[in-house]
């Protein structure tokens, strides 16, 4: 029954469609076509019960009107609702004309059922469709009153229950269509009340959406726009209390070890949190943390995994977002409530976590910032770098005097060149670019060209040093320096070209050469180190010299300050020297040595300004010049000591000397006055005595041969162990050492010395003798050999004795030629002097230490190895 019910009902219910619209009418079509047939269907089966047909066209209207109204129930369930609704109106409206027609005209009831058609069309198609149908029911009302009014049309009366049982059924009918167009009215105005609240529901819903949309708009830019972590921090927390309308904020980043988040800045409660610690799963924060999702909790007092030191904070809901960078969780943001009543919305809980992905965002962003800025910057300076060089490129192109052209790699098509490229080659700019290489006859033949791409595809680059062509224009030879690479513009190889023409060049080479190996000379002799210094000191450029090695790499000058590489006394006199000389345009000039105190090298420096802002210091050792003056001045002390010592010399040996003489001249007189008096025994004596002048005349003269030997005629310098120049001076001396019973004390370990070995012996032998001679007289003589100390780094030598000893005015005496203290002593006196000689000559120093009566210590210094 259910089942059968239900396929009755589906057979008289209205189909449903998508659009609104087209459900709407097909509900009026379906209700309107059921009523009106069944209305239609009870007067027919009336009249046909009465017998009361009053028209043959009655009997086919009826019907009829039923077939329309049920071939329209059918349309509308194959969908085709308006097309329906169209075929209703028009059907009716052409039946109930013709029944008109054919009975009663005006007066049949069928002309009063145009207002029910008038209605239908207006509810179903609209108020054009019935404004049509109006236009048209009138029309025809109109012909049937002027066909009645010309007798053209005759009516009968109905009865009048007939009448009033036709008219009732219009009513039905338009009474079907009014109930049907207050129901449809009705029906739309709930349904459009109930649109009315969802779209006010749902407008209140977008304009707090909007609201929150425009403020975390404001908030993005703004998050954004912070790039210092601490005012991004506070602009994070003020924008997120403004958003959830409450004081009580927190952010908490992770640590860079990723052990516990920290509270990086709180609002509110969570302000006395600042720089707490939360490790991974404790409290709401680290729960967030651990699962990377959000958490909320309306009652945090109620909730199982508070942290338990925080249980005596008064908090209500709390709402715990994950700050992200990708998947990674980098921090928390948390937000509470202190009022239990407040809740978080769901769409608050999605403001939260889009807020937190910018403010993710922008923590990410301000820690990139220096990053961008830098690389912000290098790619300006690259920028600036290429638009500079193509600047340059492009000024080097066109204002060269190089001649550039460059053409294409296979054709040799000239694609540009520059001016001094078309005055160099003779060819005219306005008819060559464009044209090939063969076209303008570059080449010999087109295998030389083909060869000359084949070379330059394999090296990338080919230089001649000597390109020569003939000129285009004239036919003269030129000569130039020709350079070939390849290029890529805009995706095509090409061959850049340069040409320098040295034409002349060529003529004047030799001439050229012969001046560059001059200057090249010059500036190899130049000696000086050349600097270019700011007016504060500051080294701009150095130019160093051949024959000066700096105290560092050019580089290390540039950029530093004068105060900084030299000594303060250096420094402040170069200082000194520069402001005057930049002041007053002058050369100011002066010397200075290093190391400071040792003066082992020496300089000259000359500065000369150049610009009111630099000036230029020139350096040029001066260590041999240095050198030789003082050697100049050694050579002079010693020539006006030689020249003493000559004078001394010259005197001493004219009055040593002289003496012999006297004695022969005397007793050669003597010898006439003996010889006449035949005295022979006398004779003799005064010969003996003659002889004995004559003997020591020639002592004289070879002790003063020997001195002039020393320092001209040596052997070569070697290295001896000074020991064994001893102990062969002992050996010389063994005979008066043993004849007096002189004992010897030499000291153990002595170091080496360098110089002539027979001249150093001949030096101990004197000193040894020396001391022999004047300990003899002592009932123990003693003479020690030693070495104590050091002068110079040459070790000190010493040979001492316990004899008479030598009173102090007379130590630097003793050293002179044919000085005796005792004229009675052996000897010329000469020894001593002899000695000092050969040590002077091995640049050494000897002394003398001694007091009368308390023996005497002659000390010497010797070199340990040659001079450097």
């Amino acid at each position: 029954m259910t089942i059968m019910f239900n396929r009755f009902r589906r057979i008289f219910a209205a189909p449903i469609f998508e659009d609104e619209e087209m459900t709407r009418a097909a509900r009026i079509l379906n209700a309107f076509g059921w009523s009106a047939m069944g209305v239609i269907f009870i007067i027919t089966m009336l009249r046909v019960a009465t017998g009361e047909w009053l028209s043959d066209s009655s009997m086919f209207i009826l019907p009829l009107v039923i077939f329309i109204l049920a071939l329209t129930l059918f349309i509308i369930h194959r969908g085709y609702v308006r097309i329906a609704g169209i075929f209703l109106v028009a059907s009716t409206w052409l039946a109930m004309t013709y029944q008109a027609s054919q009975s009663d005209g005006l007066r049949d009831v069928a002309a009063i059922s145009y207002l029910t058609i008038i209605l239908l069309a207006g509810l179903l198609l609209g108020w054009r469709e019935g404004l049509l149908t109006g236009i048209a029911s009138l029309a025809a009302m109109w012909y049937f009153a002027f066909q009645e009014q010309q007798g053209l049309r005759q009516f009968e009366a109905d009865p009048p229950l007939s009448f009033a049982r036709d008219l009732t059924a219009v009513f039905i009918a338009s009474g079907i269509l009014i109930y049907l167009l207050i129901h449809s009215l009705n029906r739309s105005l709930s349904i459009s009340n109930l649109e009315l609240k969802e779209r006010l529901r749902v407008e209140r819903k977008l304009q707090l959406q909007a609201q929150y949309l425009t403020a975390l708009h404001e908030t993005a830019l703004g998050l954004l726009n912070r790039l210092e972590i601490n005012p991004l921090f506070e602009s994070i927390l003020a924008r997120l209390s403004e958003l959830l309308d409450t004081p009580h904020v927190g952010i908490d980043l992770l640590l860079s070890d990723e052990s516990a988040l920290k509270q990086e800045l709180g609002r509110g409660v969570f302000e006395s949190m600042n720089g707490a610690l939360t490790y991974k799963g404790v409290g709401l924060t680290g729960k967030v943390w651990e699962r990377g999702m959000t958490i909320l909790t309306q009652d945090y007092s109620r909730w199982q995994g508070r942290n338990p030191d925080f249980v005596d904070v008064n908090f209500g809901p709390v709402l715990g977002v994950p700050l992200k960078s990708g998947v990674k969780v980098v921090g928390t943001l948390v937000i509470a409530h202190t009022d239990r009543e407040k809740k978080f919305t769901p769409e608050q809980v999605i403001l939260l976590e889009r807020f937190a992905a910018l403010a993710s965002l922008a923590i990410d962003n301000a820690r990139l910032y220096e990053d961008a800025q830098k690389e912000i910057m290098e790619r300006e300076l690259i920028e600036r770098d290429l638009r500079s060089s193509e600047e340059r490129f492009r000024k080097v192109f066109h204002a060269s005097p190089v001649a550039i052209c460059i053409t294409t790699l296979e054709e040799g098509v000239l694609l540009d060149a520059n001016q001094s490229y078309w005055n160099l080659t003779g060819y005219d700019p306005k008819t060559s670019i464009g044209k090939t290489a063969a076209e303008l006859e570059m080449w010999g033949t087109p295998q030389e060209r083909l060869n000359f791409v084949e070379e330059l595809k394999q090296k990338r680059s080919i230089l001649n040093p000597d390109n020569q062509f003939l000129q285009y224009r004239t036919g003269d030879p030129r000569h130039a320096i020709a350079l070939y690479e390849i290029i890529e513009l805009k995706g095509q190889f090409c061959i850049l070209s340069m040409f320098y023409d040295i034409t002349e060049q060529k003529q004047t080479q030799d001439a050229l050469r012969s001046a560059e190996a001059r200057t090249r000379a010059i500036l190899a002799s130049i000696p000086d180190m050349i600097f270019e210094v700011s007016k504060d000191g500051v080294f701009l450029d150095f130019m160093a010299s051949a024959g000066i090695t700096p105290l560092m790499p050019p580089d290390g000058f540039i950029g530093k300050n004068i105060m900084e590489l030299f000594p303060p006394a250096i420094a402040e006199q170069t200082m000194f020297s520069l402001e005057r000389a930049i002041a007053t345009g002058q050369l100011h000039a002066f010397e200075y040595g290093l190391p400071p105190g040792e003066e082992v090298q020496f300089f000259e420096a000359r500065i000369v300004a150049v610009t009111p802002e630099s000036a230029i210091i020139m350096v040029r050792d001066i260590s041999q010049r240095k050198w030789v003056e003082t050697e100049r001045e050694k050579l002079i002390n010693e020539l006006e000591e030689k020249n003493s010592e000559l004078e001394r010399f010259t005197y001493t040996v004219s009055h040593d000397l002289k003496s012999p003489l006297i004695t022969i001249k005397g007793f050669l007189g003597f010898l006439e006055q003996d010889a006449a008096s035949g005295n022979l025994s006398r004779l003799r004596s005064d010969i003996k005595r003659i002889a004995d002048a004559t003997d020591k005349m020639q002592s004289l003269l070879n002790e003063l041969l020997e001195i002039s030997r020393v320092g001209r005629l040596m052997s070569p310098h070697q290295t001896i162990p000074f020991i064994d120049i001893v102990q062969e001076a002992l050996e010389m001396v063994h005979g008066r050492l043993q004849e007096n019973s002189i004992q010897v004390r030499v000291q153990d370990e002595m170091p080496t010395v360098y110089g002539d070995r027979r001249r150093l012996v001949e030096v101990l032998q004197n000193l040894i003798d020396n001391a022999a001679k004047f300990t003899a007289s002592q009932s123990q003589p003693v003479i020690e050999i030693g070495q104590q100390g050091f002068e110079d780094e040459k070790p000190i030598f010493y040979v001492r004795d316990n004899g008479m000893g030598i009173e102090p005015v007379h130590h630097d005496r003793i050293f002179g030629l044919f000085n005796k203290l005792d004229a009675d002593s052996e000897g010329t006196g000469v020894g001593l002097a002899l000695v000092k000689r050969i040590i002077e000559i091995h640049r050494g120093r000897i002394w003398v230490r001694s007091e009368a009566g308390k023996g005497s210590t002659f000390y010497f210094t010797l070199p340990t190895g040659p001079e450097t």
